[in-house]
């Protein structure tokens, strides 16, 4: 057989595993690199009051986990054709990467979203000052439910695992899996259209606002287009949410070829946060300048925006909520 043929295949050859890992590696390693700059520059550089960006940073450390994750377990395991560790280890990075990594990611777009929601339409109660700040307690509420999830399905007979075979993860198949897969169906069907309702609702409060104000064209044009902007970026997030959804439990099973699987199985989901992480270093200007200060790119007082403390993608265009302080 040839080499396309063999990557094409039926069944795992070493062709097919080779080039999967080196697929696996490289988008790892991007995302890895996207989700650690959107991490620190917003950790090291940015205005700590900022609920909007704290839940940013929450979002790209269950991103980072993910990427890292594959490069240390995936990736090598495919590399070299074998568990080089034990079968539990296998279990508890599949809980790591598949679970609790990968349940911050939607959790973590939900509180994006009330955070949005929040500051428009209830200014008041947003911009008060509270001991333990809303955005606070919504991070420490997301990682306890993660962990939660990690823990519950730790048991023998609920793992997600990493299969060489299939080159991709899945679950045992057990009664446990098969609960665990409705309900997790169900869940992120409720998180994607709650977040897409919000987002178009919040799309339509904006430019119903910016109408009702005085403003010269360019200013109206610059309004609308950042509306545009946080419409199309909670879009693209919450279909990246229903996609990943999807191809982890029932669009894998579509397909025979191998190859097709492994794209759709393990490349998609870390494909996945590497495009997150790419989608908030790009579209946020205060996180884009952030890097950039980080790496040196630009001075620290080059860039105002940088530390004053309301994020450019909603609050500035809001004229009831200048500052962010949940």
């Amino acid at each position: 057989m040839g080499f396309f043929d063999d990557i094409f295949s039926l069944e795992s050859n070493e062709h097919l595993r080779i080039v999967s890992a080196i697929l696996l590696t490289i988008v790892s390693i991007f995302g890895a690199i996207f989700n650690m700059f959107v991490l620190f520059a917003i950790f090291l550089r940015v205005n700590k009051k900022d609920g909007f960006l704290k839940i940013c940073c929450l979002k790209s450390f269950g991103n980072g986990i993910v990427c890292i994750g594959y490069l240390i377990w995936p990736v090598p395991v495919t590399f070299l054709n074998t568990y080089f560790l034990p079968h539990m280890f296998n279990a508890f990075m599949g809980q790591l990467i598949g679970w609790f990594a990968w349940c911050i990611g939607p959790l973590s777009q939900v509180l994006l979203t009330s955070n949005r929601i929040s500051a428009v339409f209830f200014p008041h109660l947003y911009n008060r000052s509270y001991r333990f700040t809303p955005s606070n307690i919504g991070i420490i509420v997301c990682l306890l439910l993660a962990f939660l999830v990690f823990a519950a399905f730790f048991p023998e007979g609920c793992h997600y695992l990493y299969n060489l075979e299939n080159i991709g993860w899945l679950p045992e198949d057990t009664l446990c899996t098969s609960v665990r897969r409705v309900i997790f169906l169900v869940s992120m069907f409720i998180i994607v259209v709650f977040t897409t309702v919000c987002g178009v609702v919040l799309f339509l409060k904006l430019i119903a606002d910016s109408q009702s104000r005085v403003m010269t064209d360019a200013q109206s044009s610059n309004r609308r287009h950042q509306h545009r902007k946080v419409l199309y970026q909670t879009l693209v997030q919450n279909g990246l949410i229903l996609a990943d959804t999807l191809n982890t439990t029932v669009t894998y099973k579509l397909f025979t070829l191998l190859f097709t699987q492994f794209l759709i199985l393990s490349f998609s989901m870390v494909f996945i946060r590497m495009v997150e992480g790419l989608i908030m270093l790009t579209m946020n200007e205060r996180i884009n300048n952030g890097t950039k200060i980080l790496v040196g790119m630009k001075k620290q007082g080059a860039s105002h925006g940088a530390n004053i403390g309301h994020t450019m993608l909603v609050w500035n265009v809001s004229t009831t909520s200048a500052f962010q302080k949940a």
